[in-house]
């Protein structure tokens, strides 16, 4: 991105904009057709973790409820749109954004959810697909960088097949690790799949990940975590506790088992 490109974000919005948050009041995200383009409008909302969610962090050490940076919502539509511009030009798979102000961003529109389109493909276009959403967080991985909330709602599939990742605004304490992190969001993305019953090949999804982000020892680190948890992997096998303790369960049940093979 050139120096007149970064300066045009600075100036005021094109007139639709304030159209369509007009037309959208109350909205915090919503889409917008302009200039023959579609666009994403982002207002920014407030993040962090609850009291309980850090405690069972805490005791259960679980990747997926590692405590979120608390930020106000003006904070988090800079942070989100910041680092989007700067995935974007360091050529990551992310939207480009078009405009930003203190109370939300623009950024273009990359496409359809790919969590939806898994549900009515092909197995070999969904193992196709799949391998693509795992080059692309692979890809943000080896770039030193990490997502935060990478469950499969937040790969979106454009016309040309391309996978993007969208929806960054979550941050996380200096202290805690890029590696950690990183995993995080492997395991975020797992279970998100398994949420969804997406049937495949977890084996082989897993070391198409460690080539492409060359994290090569994360599976030894998700059978690490197995064996210290083995414990709920037995807990929940049990058809009628799994039952009692809801619909987690079972996808821990499913994620566990598929870690263990």
């Amino acid at each position: 991105m050139n120096r007149q490109d970064k300066k045009r974000k600075k100036v005021h919005p094109p007139s639709w904009i304030d159209e369509a948050i007009a037309q959208n009041a109350g909205s915090e995200i919503f889409r917008w057709e302009a200039d023959g383009k579609g666009y994403w409008i982002k207002h920014g909302r407030p993040t962090g973790s609850t009291k309980i969610h850090a405690l069972g962090y805490r005791l259960s050490g679980l990747p997926f409820l590692h405590p979120v940076e608390a930020k106000d919502p003006r904070q988090s539509v800079l942070f989100e749109a910041q680092k989007l511009q700067r995935l974007h030009e360091a050529g990551l798979p992310v939207p480009p954004v078009r405009w930003i102000t203190s109370d939300f961003f623009v950024m273009e529109d990359r496409g359809e959810s790919l969590a939806d389109r898994l549900k009515s493909v092909s197995s070999d276009e969904r193992e196709m697909l799949l391998g693509k959403c795992v080059d692309a967080l692979g890809a943000l991985h080896r770039a030193g960088e990490y997502h935060g909330a990478s469950q499969i709602r937040n790969f979106v599939l454009d016309s040309n097949g391309t996978v993007s990742i969208i929806d960054f605004e979550e941050s996380f304490p200096s202290t805690a690790s890029l590696r950690s992190l990183q995993f995080r969001d492997l395991f975020l993305l797992l279970y998100s799949l398994h949420r969804q019953r997406t049937e495949t090949d977890y084996p082989r999804l897993i070391e198409r990940y460690m080539r492409s982000s060359g994290n090569d020892d994360f599976a030894f680190e998700l059978h690490r975590l197995y064996r210290r948890f083995s414990w709920i992997a037995r807990l929940v096998a049990v058809d009628a506790i799994r039952r009692r303790l809801g619909s987690d369960a079972e996808i821990l049940h499913r994620l566990f088992e598929s870690i263990r093979r």
